[in-house]
């Protein structure tokens, strides 16, 4: 049996669970559960259609595994992107994104970014992508990452 993480929305109180992809990106899901718990700030994506996004510490960084612009709601990605290598982007960033709705496709003002898609939500989505999407109109939301209870 596959492992769990939670996403939860501090102040609204709305959490996800998302099955770990362990067969398929090992070297991903190693390093984050390293660093489990995360909390940071969660921010809709500008080019990325319905791509919510949080930033982690550099200390974390993970190479390409199996990359790929190809989501699908519901999927949860790590990327890392080197300062300067895109337009705005004045120094390294190490980030977790996930996709809510039909339109995401992560990208820059260049064009598509490959993601390590490492997670999918799993259960009733509909609450945490309403959650989501009100971080276009809202803001900033405080979002934490940690091992499901089982």
């Amino acid at each position: 049996m596959s492992k769990k993480i939670e996403l939860r929305f501090v102040e609204d109180d709305v959490a996800v669970q998302a099955e770990l992809l362990e067969r398929e990106m090992p070297r991903t899901c190693g390093e984050l559960l390293k660093h489990l718990p995360l909390e940071s700030l969660a921010t809709h994506a500008r080019y990325s259609g319905s791509e919510v996004a949080m930033l982690i510490d550099t200390a974390i960084r993970v190479e390409p595994e199996n990359a790929t612009h190809d989501v699908r709601p519901g999927d949860l990605a790590y990327v890392w992107l080197d300062s300067g290598t895109y337009y705005g982007e004045d120094s390294d960033v190490s980030e977790i994104c996930w996709f809510y709705d039909k339109d995401a496709a992560p990208r820059m003002w260049e064009g598509p970014v490959e993601v390590n898609v490492f997670a999918r939500m799993v259960g009733d989505t509909e609450p945490f992508f309403k959650a989501s999407a009100d971080t276009r109109i809202s803001g900033q939301k405080t979002l934490r990452i940690s091992l499901a209870d089982e």
